[in-house]
């Protein structure tokens, strides 16, 4: 019987609202262009005329690229001047070419050269990765016109304006095309313009008739054209021109344009000329400039060099007073002082001796700013980098590609992220969906379960296993009746094969015996609305002999197969209206019927008073299938006289054919009137596949604390649904549609927020409004080219390295494979990166100040003489070489917790965007730290040295032993400072932290034995002099306690009465209270999320809650003694 009713719908006649072409005399004029923004002019097949001015436009080259050849060093010089500390050093450097240096010029010009030459070399080779990523596509080939009607391969860069190019079936097209003709005879093709605006149905395109001829190579032998249009503009939708072919004029509009980045599908070939090429082309206007981004703690960090510099000033003007005093006023009574030949003191001028001073003490002090610290962090990074490349568990084995850091300038952005937008086509969507479930003529059909039932299910059971609850349990003979209810069927075990699209389950429908069911003629109608209501276009596989479908969206898809998997194959196109869909039919009885299908808040409103039969049972289904999160129909019919229907047709055939800016109302309005009086058949629910992990990575990053916004393309009913697919919305949510005032006021404090229908330049403004307006970071996700803009806006961009081009991973910061990696990426990788260098960067001026003050203290201490106490050598390597490695190994290796746990406990990500660890709270602690412990350095050196002797000869001594026993302190000091910060250690922190203590004794051996020459007043000074003093010794172990102990006792205090939620974490585990007492464990677990209303785990939270209703209102009927007697305390 099934047979049978395929073939009599074949052979129905279809009545559409499909597009007619309008006749000849319909076309409009010639426009007629005035003012600006209509200059361009292409001359077809002739594109030699666009070599040279007036004509010559921009090659199809296009570059990402942030430097290129000719602008790199003074770009990447930029770059590295804007950070304050290399222009200090910069003076600095020029300074110590003058006589007032205290150091030789090498000291401070080698580390300045150093430092920048390696960031720039880092530059380059991030931005040599982009240009060959550029390339790729810059080398994609097409087939191009050459003349005398040949074509052949030549590579997108080489395409110039006016080329004649042929594009095959399943390629992009290279540059904005004239569509000239095609392989179908009535010069239609079919476009994929999901890299464009999100959307993945189909567009038809028409050329015009008058070029239809032109549909094999040989025809263009002799072609010649004029093209006048609008000039390259950003606008997807508009396109006005003119085409001048053999002496006649016609006007051009979008549905003859084909841009660049879409796809030609369902067609074999098509032929165009190039109008708009490279950076003229309309996504390429959608691009911005590649920015230059840096991160919220890199631009904190030169708030703090300014507090450090407005120090060193402080300091360096107190010395400068200091000794312009001592040259005036105590100076001409030293008579031992020779004359100065440089004229650096006079003491007939004490005030040029304090200015000249001035410009001593403050390279003396420079010490005080780490010029290491970029570089140090440079390397951090690149070695982060690696780490984020070489993640296993960021690595998707079905393309076999790896996640990817292309800048590693912002790794410690990713833990800071407040706003995540994202796009939806092929970032959270993989375009499939699963028809689940149906209603009928209010009877449900449908068993298997959808994930959010399972996931509820699952976790019930969890709960009912692993602790007690508030509702009351129901007695043995009744609890099977209960459990059927709460337990949804399991997914495993079918008993067919499931096809793609197709998870229904139900013998009451399938294999024809619908027909057997109550209400069979219902059921027809409601198969016949499934496989004719809809704008698939059909292909006919000509090895199979069934048809695949292109559909405008997935769930029409998934209609089709399961249309063809009851019995009824669909072989013919329709269209659709805005928020619902029509198609007239005449059926094998000659009855004319309107079917309709539509969202159910549209069709119910459409309804006639008899055709509510089943209103009330398909609206309680329609619920269910919400709850259960799955997108949801409303499907609807009308019998037609045929008197009606042929008036109706009349106006409808008109409207079609009219030309004139109402046209699409007139259209909407016979549409209106046609589809009213409906009755109501029943409704449809299909499961959205989404991405793999995709609701698991939402619902984890909302327990995170993150807000998610979706920006997309297609329209707002399709939005809707894959947002509750999601599970960024939910049954209960109040929508709100078109707010113009206040919008983003309003949107930052909803829980989800969802933009649909905007173009490529909309996604950036919106990007940007949201990182101006609320001044936290954001970041970007899509795949395709109409993203490119938001991610180069968005302070993070990542791209997806999808099916569909690589443009937005080329203009990405990062790229994952999808968007379930985005969960790891930031929840894991951001929170490591993040602390690393905001503890790494507090440790640097820590240690720079405890460092860099004692130069203060000794020439104070010294009549502030300009002397330095250390020798060059020493302050050149303490931080190259002394103390840079141990604070490397904290920014590479640092893990407050692992990162199972930073997935388990995703809360911990919010000390990100609190910036709890690189507020001004924790950066003065450690700069006061640093104070206290240059305090301690300094003075109980001068205790220990200056007036009593340290050696058994009785020797006292002299400053290089002072300044080389208080430099021992230091690196003491400060290497046992970072071995307290770290959490986690391997072998490589405690060889690091060993070597860099261990080096210093190397090095002060080595340079001990040079000539005195070379060593100066270092010369054997720890063989002969400190080693053999106990004192020596024991002012090590006294410093180095003495610095460190209030840290020690602080983070004690903390860990015992005020601690963070890493510290508690941490003590878990230590004493494994994760193992010997798990319900704690869960306990803890469940306070580290943050509280949500999106997510899976609040859709099963409501879903629970359901269920629990459930069971409390069953349980009431079943045991009534329950409430008669209160159960005793």
């Amino acid at each position: 019987m099934a047979r049978g009713i395929r073939a009599r719908l074949k052979r129905s006649s279809l009545y559409t609202f499909g597009c007619l072409r309008p006749p000849r005399e319909s076309i409009d004029e010639p426009h007629q262009f005035q003012g600006p923004g209509f200059s361009r002019n292409v001359c077809c097949n002739q594109p030699g005329f666009h070599q040279k001015k007036p004509l010559k436009y921009c090659s199809n080259y296009i570059s990402t690229t942030k430097y290129n050849v000719i602008t790199f060093l003074p770009k990447a010089l930029f770059e590295q001047f804007r950070r304050v500390a290399n222009l200090y050093f910069l003076l600095a450097a020029a300074l110590s070419l003058t006589p007032v240096s205290p150091f030789s010029p090498v000291s401070m010009i080698a580390p300045l050269v150093f430092v920048i030459g390696l960031s720039m070399a880092k530059e380059a080779l991030e931005n040599w990765h982009r240009f060959m990523q550029d390339m790729k596509v810059n080398m994609r080939k097409v087939i191009v016109h050459i003349g005398d009607g040949v074509f052949v391969r030549r590579p997108w860069m080489k395409v110039q304006v006016g080329d004649v190019v042929k594009v095959e079936k399943d390629h992009f097209f290279p540059a904005d095309l004239l569509f000239l003709s095609s392989s179908y005879e009535d010069g239609i093709c079919y476009v994929e313009t999901m890299n464009l605006d999100g959307e993945t149905n189909l567009k038809v395109k028409r050329s015009l008739e008058v070029t239809l001829p032109l549909d094999d190579d040989a025809a263009f032998k002799d072609f010649r054209a004029t093209i006048t249009c609008e000039d390259p503009n950003p606008n997807l939708y508009t396109f006005v021109g003119n085409f001048e072919y053999d002496r006649q004029t016609y006007p051009l509009d979008p549905s003859q344009i084909l841009l660049r980045d879409s796809k030609l599908r369902n067609t074999a070939h098509v032929y165009g000329v190039v109008i708009f090429s490279g950076h003229d082309s309309k996504v390429m206007q959608n691009a911005t400039k590649s920015p230059s981004k840096r991160s919220t703690i890199e631009k904190q960090m030169d708030k703090i060099i300014y507090v450090l510099f407005t120090l060193l000033v402080l300091i360096s003007l107190i010395s400068s007073i200091g000794f312009a005093i001592k040259t005036g006023y105590q100076m001409p009574n030293w008579w031992y002082m020779p004359q100065d030949a440089k004229k650096i003191y006079n003491p007939t001028r004490p005030f040029l001796s304090g200015c000249i001073h001035l410009i001593t003490a403050l390279i003396l002090y420079g010490y005080l700013i780490p010029i290491s610290l970029y570089v140090s962090i440079e390397l951090v990074k690149v070695l982060q980098a690696l780490f984020i490349n070489r993640d296993i568990h960021m690595y998707d084995e079905e393309t076999g590609t790896p996640a990817q850091a292309r800048t590693s300038n912002l790794n410690e952005e990713l833990g800071m992220v407040d706003t995540i937008l994202s796009d939806k086509t092929g970032t959270l969507t993989c375009n499939q969906m699963d028809f689940l479930k149906c209603s009928i003529a209010g009877v449900p059909y449908g068993m298997r379960s959808s994930e959010v039932e399972l996931a509820a299910a699952s976790q019930m059971a969890m709960d009912l296993v692993g602790h007690d609850h508030n509702f009351p349990r129901t007695s043995a003979p009744h609890g099977s009746e209960i459990e059927l209810e709460v337990v949804p069927t399991p997914r495993t075990g079918s008993s067919h094969n499931r096809m793609k699209g197709f998870s229904f389950e139900d013998s009451r429908l399938m294999n024809g015996n619908w027909l057997r069911e109550p209400n069979a003629d219902i059921i027809l109608l409601f198969f016949r609305i499934l496989a004719l209501c809809h704008t698939a276009v059909p292909e006919l596989n000509e090895e199979t002999g069934s048809f695949t479908y292109e559909a405008e969206s997935p769930d029409e898809g998934a209609f089709l197969v399961a249309a063809r998997e009851f019995g009824f194959e669909y072989c013919k196109r329709t269209q659709s209206s805005i928020f619902r869909m029509s198609v007239i039919v005449k059926d094998e009885t000659g009855q004319i019927l309107l079917l309709c299908k539509g969202a159910d808040s549209i069709i119910f409103d459409r309804l006639s008073k008899n055709g509510r039969s089943f209103e009330e049972a398909t609206i309680k289904h329609l619920n269910e299938y919400g709850e259960a999160g799955l997108r949801t129909l409303a499907f609807a019919y009308r019998e037609l006289e045929v008197s009606e229907y042929s008036a109706w047709n009349d106006e409808f055939a008109k409207a079609k054919t009219s030309i004139g800016g109402n046209r699409d109302l007139m259209l909407e309005r016979l549409s209106d009137v046609i589809e009213r009086d409906l009755i109501l058949v029943g409704a449809t629910a299909v499961e959205d596949k989404l991405q793999q992990g995709v609701p698991q990575c939402i619902d984890k990053l909302a327990q995170a604390g993150l807000k998610i916004w979706v920006l997309t393309g297609d329209k707002m009913e399709t939005a809707i649904n894959i947002g509750f697919a999601c599970s960024l919305l939910r049954q209960g949510m109040k929508q709100i549609y078109d707010l113009k005032h206040q919008f983003l006021n309003l949107a930052v404090d909803c829980a989800s927020v969802i933009c649909c229908r905007v173009s490529p330049k909309q996604k950036a403004l919106v990007t940007r409004l949201v990182k101006e307006g609320t001044g936290k970071t954001t970041l970007a996700i899509g795949d395709g080219a109409n993203d490119v803009g938001m991610i180069q806006e968005a302070d993070i961009g990542v791209g997806i390295s999808g099916v569909e081009g690589m443009q937005a991973v080329m203009a990405s910061d990062f790229a994952i494979a999808q968007f379930r990696f985005l969960e790891r990426l930031l929840v894991v990788h951001g929170h490591w990166c993040y602390k690393r260098i905001a503890q790494m960067i507090c440790y640097f001026f820590y240690k720079n100040i405890a460092f860099g003050l004692t130069l203060f203290y000794f020439e104070a201490f010294t009549g502030f003489s300009g002397q330095s106490v250390y020798d060059d050598w020493y302050m050149l390597l303490f931080n190259v070489v002394l103390t840079s490695l141990p604070v490397i190994s904290l920014g590479v290796f640092e893990q407050d917790v692992s990162s199972e746990i930073c997935l388990q406990f995703p809360a911990l990500y919010q000390q990100g965007p609190r910036n709890l660890f690189f507020d001004w709270y924790r950066i003065f602690g450690w700069m006061g730290n640093g104070l206290y412990c240059s305090l301690i350095v300094f003075f109980l050196n001068i205790i220990i040295f200056y007036d009593q002797a340290f050696r058994v000869d009785g020797q006292t001594a002299d400053m290089a032993v002072v300044g080389t026993a208080m430099f021992t302190c230091v690196i003491y000091s400060v290497n046992c400072q970072i071995a307290l910060t770290m959490s986690h250690f391997t072998w490589i922190q405690h060889f690091l932290i060993g070597f860099s203590i261990g080096a210093w004794y190397v090095f002060l051996i080595l340079y001990g034995m040079f000539s005195p020459k070379i060593s100066k007043n270092v010369y054997q000074i720890f063989i002969e002099a400190l080693s053999p003093a106990p004192i020596y010794w024991l002012s090590i172990l006294l410093v180095a306690v003495a610095c460190n102990l209030p840290y020690l006792a602080h983070i004690s205090f903390q860990r015992s009465f005020n601690p963070m939620d890493h510290h508690v974490i941490q003590e878990i585990k230590y004493y494994k209270k994760d193992v010997k007492d798990r319900h704690m464990w869960r306990r803890e677990k469940s306070k580290a999320r943050q509280e949500t209303k999106i997510g899976f785990s609040a859709r099963v939270d409501a879903k629970i809650r359901h269920l629990k209703l459930k069971l409390q209102r069953k349980s009431s009927v079943l045991s009534p003694r329950a409430v008669l007697y209160p159960t005793p305390t």
